[in-house]
């Protein structure tokens, strides 16, 4: 019986047996992601894989493309197991049709395929994906994309607990699992993943951010909170040519240096050391002449208060401290860069979507060697890009605002169709994205969520997560210029 009919594109591989010829392209039907084939196309994959060194001079059961496709399928099937996952990806074919490994053959070709072709298929789809064309990806020309750091489980083995140790502080035990720091440079528009590191849990956030420095270009502006207001940071985030739009502390030292009409003012951000002298002359009544040859970095201080009314009526007000280096206020208005600001909030939501609508809520990686966590995280930034990339497109086409489609109802589209084997018409895919019963609310519903602990360490402090659910509530925001301040504490 013919086995012509394979996904992807064709390779023609004979092998004579006992005198008959034997066509064996059979062995790339699961070579596909469905929906997502478009994205991630065999033509890629057989890319990325060469320039790995991973290619083969001989076809297998299992080739490298096709271990590619099923790691990424183990992304998008987390609560099944290797042979569940292929079973996924060859459930349209009889079962003799294809190939039928077991768990064994599959965890050993899977080690065989290494990390470095999945790191490449990431760093092949990163990237921003908004055009001129997507709504709210630009705000007056500027490219708006944040950064931040989270961190995700990792299986308890000890060579995972070796690489990336356990979270623990003087006054808890160690946490249960091992956990892997990842830091990533988001596009706040589409919250697709411009670039993204990841390493030890004991990694600080500013030495992973260094190396997302390269990814910042002119054009851009980055949103980042308090946890990067150092100078070092500002320094050289603003020498790759991009702009800042940064919360800093509330004891940082921002000196008036010149007061602006619009109740902003131009500071100097300093260095340990300038900053000590430029102390000691504002301490002395600023008398003489400025300091010279301060290390330091002109920005533009913007201050002001938060009003949030709840519907029982209880208000609570907070002061936000942002520092930036676009100093015009007549080209870039403090009330709008103080509303912009708030879209850094959008890297939450992408750090969401990736550890919970697509990994799975409080599921930890299944993989238990270090190469294996660090290709299984390779497999679920692809598969989030790639699915952001099908969510802007749709949007785009459609003129839609790119944060109306649902990641949710991508990937359960895209899970069926890897069942189906469906890779032709990713139309399809777009139409359900837009449709109308589908999309959310054009303007976001106002909520509160507070701070609290969601998985404790002690198995007796089930009070900590009370109210850890959003709470839908009214909120009246009032934001109020206040000006700079002469008197604040030394960094």
């Amino acid at each position: 019986m013919s086995r012509s009919r394979f996904v992807g594109a064709p390779l023609s591989v004979q092998c004579a047996t006992a005198g008959v010829v034997r066509d064996r392209s059979w062995v790339w039907l699961p070579g596909h992601l469905g929906a997502l084939t478009r994205w991630v196309p065999p033509s890629l994959v057989d890319e990325v894989v060469e320039a790995a060194g991973r290619g083969q001079h001989r076809v297998r059961l299992l080739p490298s493309r096709v271990m590619v496709y099923f790691v990424l399928a183990m992304g998008l099937f987390t609560d099944c197991g290797y042979r569940r996952v292929w079973a996924a990806l060859t459930a349209r074919w009889p079962r003799w049709a294809v190939a039928d490994p077991s768990a064994a053959a599959l965890r050993q070709a899977r080690r065989r395929l290494g990390v470095e072709p999945l790191a490449l298929l990431f760093s092949r789809l990163r990237g921003p994906m908004g055009t001129a064309g997507t709504l709210g990806v630009f705000w007056r020309g500027l490219r708006l994309v944040a950064w931040d750091g989270t961190c995700l489980e990792v299986a308890d083995s000890e060579a995972n607990v070796a690489r990336f140790r356990r979270h623990a502080s003087r006054t808890t035990r160690p946490a249960g699992f091992p956990q892997v720091r990842l830091t990533a440079l988001i596009e706040c528009g589409t919250r697709a993943v411009v670039d993204a590191v990841f390493g030890p849990q004991q990694y600080a956030e500013w030495p992973q951010a260094r190396a997302l420095l390269p990814s910042l270009k002119a054009g851009m502006l980055l949103l980042a909170d308090r946890g990067y207001d150092g100078y070092e940071a500002l320094r050289d985030a603003a020498a790759t040519g991009a702009d800042v739009l940064w919360r800093v502390q509330s004891g940082r030292l921002l000196p008036v240096i010149d007061a602006l009409p619009d109740g902003t003012h131009l500071t100097l951000v300093t260095d340990r050391r300038s900053g000590d002298r430029l102390t000691r002359w504002m301490r002395h009544g600023r008398r003489g002449p400025m300091p010279a040859n301060l290390t330091a970095l002109t920005l533009r201080v913007i201050s002001y208060q938060v009003t949030q009314c709840g519907p029982d009526g209880t208000c609570r007000t907070s002061t936000v401290r942002l520092v930036t280096t676009l100093l015009d206020p007549e080209r870039h208005p403090a009330d709008e860069l103080a509303a912009v600001y708030h879209q850094r909030w959008e890297i939450e939501t992408a750090y969401y979507g990736l550890k919970v609508t697509l990994r799975g809520a409080d599921r930890v990686l299944r993989s238990r060697t270090v190469d294996g966590v660090e290709q299984e995280l390779f497999a679920l930034l692809v598969l989030y890009q790639a699915s952001r990339r099908a969510i802007t497109e749709a949007a785009t086409s459609a003129g839609i605002d790119p944060d109306r489609l649902s990641l949710t109802i991508a990937l359960h589209t895209v899970r069926l169709t890897v069942i189906n084997a469906s890779t032709s018409d990713p139309a399809v895919l777009a139409a359900i994205l837009v449709d109308a019963r589908n999309l959310a609310p054009s303007r976001r519903r106002s909520r509160t969520s507070p701070r609290c602990v969601k998985r404790t360490l002690s198995p007796y402090a089930y009070n900590k997560t009370k109210g850890s659910v959003g709470r839908k509530t009214t909120v009246t925001v009032t934001i109020t210029l206040t000006g700079g301040s002469n008197t604040a504490e030394p960094p």
